[in-house]
């Protein structure tokens, strides 16, 4: 069967992460994008889906709705349903498996770990294995998430003719922690400010987790410092920031990748690390939490 696959979040850096694994998992797949849930179900009115990639927390409806919505489609009642979400409380967790979810990987996740549990699924569920289906190059425009999941621009990772620099590979090397970068891009738009300005909880794809020290923050990056505890995270490895509002109790988990790292203390094995989050989120309720947590720390 041809593997017709859609792919909802409001993030588009997290979709390109689904959809660079799910393309390389089952060549010649068909896949659909939705930013987010009310598009969505637009998506699934226009043309028969068979199984669906879907955020929690999104605007105009959340992933929940949209798997109680083809719950109660006759069309959809058995479609898999794979919510990827940063709410991974086991309340929410709970309400997915009643609302009839299939099955549920937290934000950050690896691509291991995401292609694991999708493999899971679409064997279960659609009888297709990995690697199923007509051969599959690639589509115009992939470049950037080819970079997103490690993969270096202009060629492949194994260091082959025409390959460039490693991305996300080899990131305990000194060159990054000593102020070296991978690109560019990798200097941090703001000079960070001394004075400490609220702390932040920061989880990784690769399962770590940081407590970030800000020194400046907006609705589009933070920079901090944290105490190095183990094997560092990748450039360019997702991240999910915990925001707390102190007032409301809010938490507001933002999606974002590391886009900056450098070492504190003039030697390799340094303990404190600077590091930049770049936000991708857009989720009104989320900024909303964000920018009143800017407005009491700044």
């Amino acid at each position: 069967m041809k593997l017709r696959v859609l792919v909802v979040d409001d993030a588009a850096f997290v979709r390109d992460l689904v959809k660079k694994a799910v393309r390389d998992t089952y060549p010649g797949c068909e896949i659909n994008e939705a930013v987010d849930g009310r598009k969505a179900v637009t998506v699934m009115n226009q043309r028969e889906i068979n199984l669906v990639l879907c955020d929690w927390e999104m605007p105009e409806m959340s992933g929940i709705e949209v798997l109680e919505w083809m719950r109660s489609d006759e069309r959809y009642k058995k479609t898999p349903f794979m919510m990827i979400t940063s709410r991974g409380d086991r309340d929410h967790v709970v309400k997915a498996v009643q609302s009839g979810v299939s099955d549920y990987i937290g934000k950050p996740f690896t691509r291991e770990n995401f292609v694991a549990k999708v493999s899971k699924v679409v064997a279960k569920h659609l009888g297709v294995k990995p690697g199923e289906g007509p051969a599959f190059k690639g589509m115009p425009g992939q470049q950037s998430a080819d970079v997103l999941m490690g993969k270096p621009a202009g060629g492949d990772a194994s260091g082959g003719k025409g390959a460039g620099k490693p991305v996300a590979q080899d990131m305990g090397g000194a060159s990054v922690l000593m102020g070296g970068s991978s690109s560019p891009e990798a200097a941090p738009a703001t000079k960070p400010k001394s004075k400490a300005r609220g702390v932040a909880s920061v989880r990784f794809g690769s399962g770590s987790s940081a407590k970030l020290v800000l020194k400046d923050i907006n609705l589009q990056e933070m920079i901090g410092v944290f105490r190095r505890d183990g094997a560092l995270p990748a450039l360019l490895e997702p991240a999910v920031a915990d925001i707390v509002d102190q007032d409301s109790g809010d938490v507001a988990r933002i999606n974002g990748y590391v886009r900056m790292m450098q070492a504190q203390e003039p030697h390799p094995e340094a303990e404190t690390i600077q590091m930049l989050i770049r936000f991708v989120d857009d989720d009104e309720d989320k900024l909303a939490v964000l920018s009143r947590f800017i407005a009491k720390v700044r």
